[in-house]
């Protein structure tokens, strides 16, 4: 990440089109920014990101995560220190950007403690989920592709041939839920955990994951790529020491 006046990075944006850099604005923060950035844009997108962490973590005491309420209050803040709030659906280049940037900005700062890794993996694991929830079916499987999830959602005629199995194998699902969730492909080493709970249909290979429980498998992927990011992080800046 580079430095650059206001002048430069204005002069960057209306030279060329800079969206290739942040094709969609929900990810795992995997690669890091290489663009200038102005000392001002630094401060002021940590202070934002900061600011809806801090939030998110307020949001997560007084509100039941999944509840309407919760959700009307975060996107409102999103909404105001413009961060997307819609992930995929939005078309909105400095707010994909500013996403993007802070979050770097902020694992930089925050990788230096486990007890402020801890903390910072714990809000962006929320505001994640509250994102990936955001996308239609759609947007849900082009971001897995993305992030190179093979997860494929199932066809409507193999659901239906398949529906007593999915709801003998599925707890917590009606045969009424089971026709209105949709479910995912996925390998086995993916699903271990809803395999060795007998909470999944197998077949040949594959456990076919309802959607209330693929987020689960999303989310952890993500926990494991930014904790490892975190804990590489402190250990290169402690080298630099």
């Amino acid at each position: 990440m580079e430095f650059s006046s206001r002048a430069r990075q204005r002069h960057l944006r209306l030279t060329g089109d800079r969206r290739e850099p942040y094709p969609h604005s929900l990810q795992f923060y995997q690669e890091p920014p290489t663009e200038n950035i102005s000392l001002v844009e630094f401060e002021s997108f940590a202070v934002d990101r900061l600011r809806l962490l801090k939030v998110v973590e307020n949001l997560g005491v007084s509100y039941v995560k999944s509840g309407d309420a919760y959700k009307t209050k975060l996107e409102a803040e999103l909404r105001k220190l413009k961060f997307p709030y819609r992930a995929l659906a939005e078309d909105d280049y400095d707010a994909r950007r500013k996403d993007h940037i802070s979050h770097f900005i902020l694992r930089l700062a925050y990788c230096q403690s486990e007890e402020l890794r801890r903390w910072f993996l714990q809000q962006e694991m929320d505001l994640f989920r509250y994102r990936f929830h955001e996308l239609t079916e759609g947007l849900r499987q082009k971001f897995l592709d993305h992030v190179n999830l093979s997860f494929e959602a199932i066809s409507e005629d193999l659901k239906n041939e398949l529906a007593n199995e999915l709801y003998m194998s599925t707890p917590g699902l009606t045969m009424a839920k089971v026709k209105e969730q949709m479910f995912y492909k996925v390998g086995l080493s993916d699903a271990v955990d809803l395999f060795r709970a007998r909470r999944v249909f197998i077949k040949d290979g594959f456990a076919f994951v309802p959607l209330k429980d693929i987020d689960a498998i999303v989310l952890n992927n993500y926990r494991k790529s930014l904790s490892k990011a975190l804990a590489e992080e402190w250990e290169t800046a402690s080298s630099l020491k």
